[in-house]
Order: structure tokens, then sequence, then C-alpha cells
């Protein structure tokens, strides 16, 4: 089974490698990592975060080698109460939240899913990033958790007849401001870049420790949801 699994961030992909086997690549501008356990190839796309860098990353892709399965993945904020940061959502839909597209992930692997203790949710996929409470209280009448890329992603296999799903983790709770304004510290390629989140923590000193938690709260997200991901694919 080959099985596609696009992150954003190589942060959100960091705690997975660290696991070990992976073996590096780039196809054009996009680090690939790809790795054989078992029956099941794996190949992890870090595509950029927003919607154009990942739907351009997994059409090439997918235009380059077959898979059975494309996984979009990575963290996301929650937007309702009940999910803590930790928790590892399945999406039963993916609402583009600037026009109401919707796509639904392939029924059985949301499934599955549930079975290995995902719970489902509504993920909305919007151009930018939820950075205050107040934002998130409005998004949260459309969608259960609000993120960046899979919608462009399941896009993209859904019009090559290929499986796909949505499955992240909670980075964020719905009553968490995040410290700083991070869609001022992504370039046009989607990376995350040290001197403009630097920028970011120098205009306001005091979001420092802010930014340590969630770095922290990020962290331990991401190594949940890499163990999840082991065992969803193996144990289907």
């Amino acid at each position: 089974m080959r099985v596609l699994a696009t992150f954003a961030l190589a942060a959100e992909f960091a705690p997975w490698r660290k696991l070990g086997g992976f073996e590096a690549e780039r196809w054009g501008d996009t680090p690939v990592h790809r790795k054989r356990r078992d029956c099941i190839e794996w190949i992890v796309a870090l595509t950029g975060a927003g919607p154009e860098n990942a739907g351009r990353a997994a059409t090439q892709a997918l235009e380059r080698e077959t898979f059975d399965l494309v996984i979009s993945t990575g963290l996301v904020g929650a937007l309702r109460g009940e999910d803590r940061p930790g928790a590892v959502l399945v999406a039963r839909r993916v609402i583009r939240m600037e026009d109401g597209r919707e796509i639904v992930p392939a029924g059985e692997w949301i499934e599955r899913a549930v079975e290995q203790g995902a719970r489902e949710a509504v993920f909305g996929t919007s151009r930018r990033v939820a950075v205050t409470a107040a934002e998130k209280r409005k998004l949260a009448a459309t969608a259960d958790a609000i993120e960046m890329e899979s919608f462009a992603v399941l896009e993209a296999a859904w019009t090559r007849g290929v499986a796909a799903t949505a499955i992240r983790a909670v980075s964020d709770a719905a009553e968490t401001d995040l410290p700083v304004d991070f869609n001022r510290a992504f370039d046009a390629s989607g990376r995350l870049r040290s001197g403009r989140l630097a920028a970011e923590v120098a205009r306001r000193p005091t979001a420092l420790g802010g930014l340590l938690r969630l770095e922290r709260e990020s962290r331990r997200a991401a190594g949940i949801l890499a163990e999840f991901l082991e065992r969803y694919v193996r144990a289907a």
C-alpha cells in the first residue's frame, strides 16, 4: 500500500521523522521523505502553509507517482471547547471557508480513524491562521476545527479518483489567543521564517511565554499524531 501524507510544516512532521526510517528526497521545491514499513510505503510531502502551496504540492506528487491513499495531516486549531490540545480529529467534511464548498473524505477511512480513537469533526480550510479566540468563535458557526490545507489536498486527490482523508491533532484550544500573528511570519512559499517570527515577538515581548507554551503543546500534539498515523494505516 502506498500512502501520501502531506504536512504544511517541517515542525509538524519532526516527531514522526525522529522515529526513524525516513529517507529525504526533493521533488522540485517540495521536500519529501519516504520510508517502507511492512507492506506500507509512506511518502511524506512538506507542502508549505496555505491552500495554494498545499494544492500545488499534492498535485505534483499525484502526477509523479501512484497512491492508494492521501492523508492531509498536521496540526489544527480547535473551535469547540471539548477538543483539547493533543486530541486527534478526523474530518467527516472539509469546508472551504471562503465560498462554502465541501468535500466529503472517504467514509471507510473515517471509520478506521474513529476505531483508532479519533473524533469526527468538520474541518474548515481557511487562507489565514485564526489568531484570536474571538475569530475562532465566529468560525465555530461553520466548522469544529480550523486549518489551511486539507480542502486543497483532498480536492487534488478527488479529481484523480484517489481515496483521501484528513486527520489532524489539536495544537491550540478554542478559547486560546495565539501569542503572535503567525500570518505575518509565513513567506510566499508557506514556510515559517524565524526572522519574521522574532519580529512579531519584538512587537509584543510579553508574547514569548505564550509562544513557548504553544511550541510545547504543538510538539506534544505532533508526537501523538505520529503514533496515531503509524497504527492507523497498519491496522487497515
